[in-house]
Order: structure tokens, then C-alpha cells, then sequence
């Protein structure tokens, strides 16, 4: 399961980055629980909030697809879409002023990598593929 590993290391430091980002806001605006009603604080928590809520999924069905054999080339395209989708949105959450075209197509693609690992794991597991 390498390329899931591969996939979940990538992860794994913008996980720690985001983190980083929420713990120099909080010290910033003096906040330990919460926001604080501080906007960039806020923005630093639902960023690191939105990648895990949304990696664990893709990694279950990656490392689940890579386990049942599916073809290696889908998995790094898939593996690959959903880094670039959370660090598009990750690193730009709240560094528009109004509609962030990077968080928008981040949220799209890293949507678009479940679902289509949904609909192989779906083939993979009625024996459709």
C-alpha cells in the first residue's frame, strides 16, 4: 500500500503545517479555546478542521482500493488530485477578500476524489472491475 502511504505522509505534514498555523494564531490573539472572535484565528481552525473531516475518507478508500488490487495508476491520479484539492484549500482559507477561486476548486477536486473512489470501491466490491 504504498501509494496510499505515500498519499497519507503528504497529508500527514499539511496536517502538521495547518496545526502549526492554528497554534501561532491563538498565541497571536491570546485565545486557547475557541476563536475568540479573531477572523484569521477562525480561519486557521476551520482550515485544519476541513482536512480532517475530509482525509480520513479519502485515505480509507485509497488504502481500500490499493489492498483490492485496483490498477496502480488510478490511485496515484486519485491520491495526487486529493493533496493538490486540501492544499489548495488549506493554504488559502481566508486569504481572499470574497470568493476564493483556490478553496473553491480545492473543495471541488478533493469532493470529486471521493466520489470516484466511491464509485470504483463500489465496482471493486460487486466484482464490476
Amino acid at each position: 500500500m504504498t501509494i496510499t502511504l505515500i498519499t497519507a505522509s503528504f497529508l500527514g505534514l499539511l496536517l502538521i503545517y495547518l496545526s502549526f498555523n492554528v497554534s501561532k494564531h491563538r498565541g497571536r490573539a491570546k485565545v486557547s479555546i475557541g476563536d475568540g472572535g479573531d477572523d484569521k484565528l477562525a480561519h486557521a481552525i476551520r482550515a485544519h478542521g476541513n482536512l480532517t473531516e475530509f482525509a480520513p475518507m479519502a485515505l480509507i478508500l485509497l488504502g481500500l482500493l490499493e489492498y483490492q488490487g485496483t490498477n496502480p495508476l488510478y490511485i496515484m491520479v486519485l491520491g495526487a488530485a486529493f493533496v493538490l484539492g486540501r492544499l489548495m484549500h488549506g493554504l488559502t482559507f481566508g486569504k481572499f477578500e470574497g470568493r476564493n477561486p483556490y478553496r473553491f476548486w480545492g473543495t471541488i477536486l478533493s469532493w470529486l476524489v471521493i466520489v470516484l473512489a466511491s464509485v470504483l470501491g463500489l465496482l471493486k466490491g460487486y466484482h464490476l472491475m
